[in-house]
């Protein structure tokens, strides 16, 4: 019975919806991220796939989804397999 009460509170309700919006901002951030990097491993496949394992690597560290924007933008304009490795070698540097 109390919980009920407590249950239909406004002060529950509002509660409870801000952990839901705090929950979907997370979700979405973690989706951004994990979107970003297997969109730059499916780039890497097609164009450096000798650079596949290291590329992994790299990105399992970043955390940050401008991080692998700006990664992206980087291995987008290499030329070479090589450019992209020293890309890929660089990013723990920044």
């Amino acid at each position: 019975m109390f919980q009920d009460i407590l249950e239909e509170s406004w002060v529950y309700q509002e509660i409870i919806e801000q952990g839901l919006e705090k929950g979907l901002e997370k979700g979405r951030a973690e989706g951004t991220v994990q979107g970003r990097r297997q969109a730059l491993m499916d780039f890497l496949q097609t164009r450096f796939p000798g650079v596949l394992a290291l590329a992994a690597q790299q990105m399992n560290s970043i955390k940050n989804a401008e991080t692998l924007r700006a990664l992206s933008t980087k291995l987008f304009a290499a030329q070479t397999a090589e450019e992209a490795k020293q890309i890929l070698l660089d990013v723990n540097k920044q």
